[in-house]
């Protein structure tokens, strides 16, 4: 089994288009380009990702440049968790689109070796040595190595985070779609089961993190955990996945999270209307639509996504996505991509364009205008994608997050093209 991306990864469908340069674009073209040249940048972009983040050793990419298999032994450099959930998510995203499935090897082999929690010393140890990177006193430090990627008592992709164990589930019930298998399903299952035995014990809504002192609840863990339940029910046909995913809703809308411009981030908040959350919110009531057949979320989720995108902020002038709250920061650089994938998904619902053509329109507009300021605007020195998509932005940074954000929002208007 091959279990290394494929550094050529040509996209087979688009072989006959013309090579695709962002910077070419940047100079030449001042709209949108076209679908095959979208896809083309995401599938370049990708490649541009395994080859700067990817380790083969674990099986996964790393938070930062190199495969510094080093840095990871000695504790400070770790796999970006929810980021590489989402990359996963993503890539299978692009695969639907392209037809080119080259990439799913690997993204097996991820699955096959974290899922029960393995012990990853051996494999490093073994390559720092040929590598010639071992240090005589190493094996003098056993508790100084990390040995898993995630904390002990913990399996099937889960952490003490329950919003990152909600990133992977959805990510891995995806690739069960896309590929058959059953193992990715069972993974998504055990996913949904740790998420619904951490809820408050006043019966509230899941909690955000195990260990913290303060036990609360917020809007990312029970926005994904209601997509993670509706999109199970839909697979399963299981009654109780579709209680958790109306439960939670009500939860969502007793605590008032929905405060009638966007979903702010934890009960008795105001204004702090992350872009991620909103995406995360348009997902799940598409999610309750299509597991119920009622339309009736459909049609909410397009008037939740006008009033958010005419009076919430998260656009600038020339239309492209903005995180109002942040203009810097690791996690809050992929917040806008999971927005913009969610209004892909929104944009693609079949019966929208007749009911809500203003939706569409205002859609459309946004995901056209992001893709074509990010590769207009944001390309960085090595070819990454940066954090603000707008023009004329200071203080511009390129990193893991940046990058597959930009990628996300690319294939989402390619998806809508």
């Amino acid at each position: 089994m091959t279990t290394t991306f494929s550094r050529r990864s040509v996209f087979r469908i688009l072989a006959a288009a013309p090579a695709f340069s962002a910077a070419a674009f940047a100079q030449d073209s001042p709209t949108t380009p076209d679908r095959a040249s979208l896809l083309r940048a995401a599938g370049a972009g990708f490649d541009l990702l395994d080859k700067l983040y990817w380790s083969p050793v674990l099986h996964i990419w790393l938070d930062r440049p190199g495969d510094d298999l080093r840095a990871f032994y000695e504790g400070r450099l770790n796999p970006p968790w929810w980021s590489c959930a989402n990359a996963v998510e993503a890539l299978i995203d692009l695969a639907a689109l392209t037809g080119d499935k080259s990439r799913f090897p690997a993204l097996a082999a991820l699955h096959d070796l974290h899922v029960a929690h393995p012990d990853h010393a051996p494999a490093v140890e073994a390559e720092l040595k040929r590598r010639g990177q071992w240090k005589p006193d190493d094996k003098r430090r056993p508790k100084d190595r990390p040995r898993n990627s995630t904390k002990a008592g913990y399996d099937h992709f889960n952490n003490e985070y329950l919003d990152d164990s909600g990133w992977w589930g959805i990510a891995w019930l995806k690739m069960h779609h896309a590929t058959g298998e059953a193992k990715y399903l069972d993974t998504a299952r055990a996913v949904q089961a740790h998420m619904a035995a951490h809820r408050l014990p006043d019966g509230g809504g899941v909690m955000w993190n195990l260990e913290h002192a303060e036990k609360k609840a917020n809007a990312v863990s029970n926005g994904l955990f209601l997509v993670l339940s509706a999109r199970l029910h839909q697979t399963t046909g299981e009654p109780a996945f579709l209680k958790d995913a109306l439960d939670t809703r009500k939860w969502f809308l007793e605590k008032g999270l929905y405060d009638g411009v966007g979903i702010v981030d934890a009960p008795g908040h105001k204004d702090d209307h992350w872009t991620y959350n909103q995406g995360i919110w348009i997902d799940g009531l598409l999610a309750l639509s299509d597991t119920t057949g009622d339309p009736a979320f459909t049609d909410e989720a397009a008037r939740f996504t006008d009033t958010l995108l005419e009076k919430g902020n998260t656009l600038t002038a020339d239309g492209v996505i903005v995180e109002k709250l942040s203009s810097s920061g690791w996690d809050t650089a992929l917040f806008k991509g999971v927005f913009a994938r969610a209004l892909g998904h929104l944009r693609n619902t079949p019966r929208l364009p007749k009911k809500h053509p203003k939706t569409v329109a205002a859609v459309d507009r946004a995901l056209r205008a992001g893709a074509a300021s990010i590769l207009a605007h944001t390309v960085g020195k090595d070819g990454q994608y940066g954090l603000q998509w707008q023009s004329g932005a200071k203080g511009q940074e390129w990193n893991f997050n940046t990058h597959l954000s930009a990628i996300m929002a690319l294939t989402a208007a390619a998806g809508a093209a």
